[in-house]
């Protein structure tokens, strides 16, 4: 198997880590209320961050060659085929955690309702940043993510003992903070919303049977055009999360991607950078209640459904159509086309019925 390639030195700190006796965080399948402290670092996640981005602006990378291998997961030119699997990180996302860090270094990430509040998925694999969080607890809504992204990592704080209990059974390599001494805690944040991991450093318990993700949406070619039916917008796609965030996205040409708020403020990492992904893909779907609580939803992300896809400056309104967890979403707009994304990050909202506005529709 190929390893991930690093994006930091960051073996001094993990030895500091292990030096100082990090204890991982276990937490309860609802609130959370049975997380425990960890010990703090003596540095925080932002300060990492920016000796990170120090140390990678001396690096040098060799360009893509045009017609070679790309990203299954973004559809962006890469260097070398990634033959290692998909990170995929739990993350928080109540307001005591924002801003949070390197989600918008993440290929895919992945919005559904959790206790409140909204949670998020990040899906990591053409890059591997360090450290990424918070790291919050799973929920059974991931069971069904976690089958279609073909036998990824995943990375979480803990659960309860039902949803322990049901990622045992999936073909997933689990390396939860219980398990694995890359997680930390960062003194400047109130817990439990300061959890962090090292993702790079989790690829130690990848064997050798393991191999890439296959692509989880389709990308134009750059000879490919938009679908007919594709419409320019003019304002913001507002989604409004039953409980919290509301959320909008706005298109910049100047960043070639759209503009993420939420609750009316910019949606930025610690680097203070605004989230601005290239593609928004919005499902429309159900949740029912979890088996492992009664206060937490749970996420139907097997079916069909009402979808409006963002990219390149335009909303296509469509469907989206999953058969079993297993298979990767079909999306087609109203003429029964598919549609194509444009190569870059994308993120997945799951709303309710109602809870989507487009300007103009």
């Amino acid at each position: 198997m190929q390893q991930p390639t690093s994006h930091r030195p960051m073996r001094a700190l993990l030895a500091l880590c292990l030096a100082i006796g990090l204890v991982a965080a276990a937490c309860s399948g609802g609130t959370d209320s049975a997380e425990v402290d960890a010990p703090t670092t003596v540095t925080s996640a932002v300060d990492q961050v920016q000796a990170d981005d120090d140390t990678d602006s001396s690096s040098t990378t060799q360009a893509p060659v045009p017609g070679g291998p790309v990203a299954p997961l973004t559809g962006l030119p890469v260097t070398e085929r990634l033959t290692y699997p998909a990170l995929a990180v739990k993350i928080d996302n109540h307001p005591n955690a924002r801003p949070q860090t390197a989600l918008d270094q993440a290929d895919l990430v992945f919005e559904a309702r959790a206790e409140g509040v909204t949670r998020f998925m990040a899906v990591f694999h053409s890059e591997l940043p360090s450290p990424v969080g918070p790291v919050r607890s799973s929920r059974t809504t991931d069971f069904d993510l976690l089958r279609g992204l073909d036998r990824p990592l995943y990375s979480s704080s803990g659960g309860n003992d039902y949803v322990a209990n049901g990622l045992r059974s999936l073909d997933v390599i689990e390396v939860t903070a219980i398990s694995q001494p890359s997680y930390f805690r960062d003194s400047s944040r109130s817990a439990p919303h300061n959890l962090f991991v090292n993702a790079d450093d989790l690829y130690a318990a990848v064997g050798d049977d393991t191999d890439e993700p296959q692509p989880w949406f389709r990308y134009r070619a750059q000879d490919d055009e938009l679908n007919a039916s594709a419409v320019p917008t003019e304002g913001s796609v507002t989604v409004r999360y039953r409980g919290s965030p509301v959320v909008t996205h706005t298109w910049s040409a100047e960043r070639g991607g759209w503009l993420r708020t939420q609750d009316g403020r910019p949606h930025t990492t610690v680097t203070g950078d605004q989230l601005a992904p290239e593609n928004v893909v919005i499902m429309v779907a159900t949740y029912r209640t979890s088996p492992a609580d009664a206060a937490s939803p749970e996420l139907v992300s097997v079916g069909s459904g009402p979808a409006y896809v963002l990219t390149d400056g335009v909303v296509i309104e469509g469907t989206w159509s999953r058969p079993t967890a297993n298979d990767k979403p079909e999306l087609l707009d109203v003429d029964g086309e598919p549609i194509l994304l444009t190569p870059g990050r994308t993120w997945v909202l799951y709303p309710e019925d109602g809870q989507v506005t487009v300007p103009g529709a």
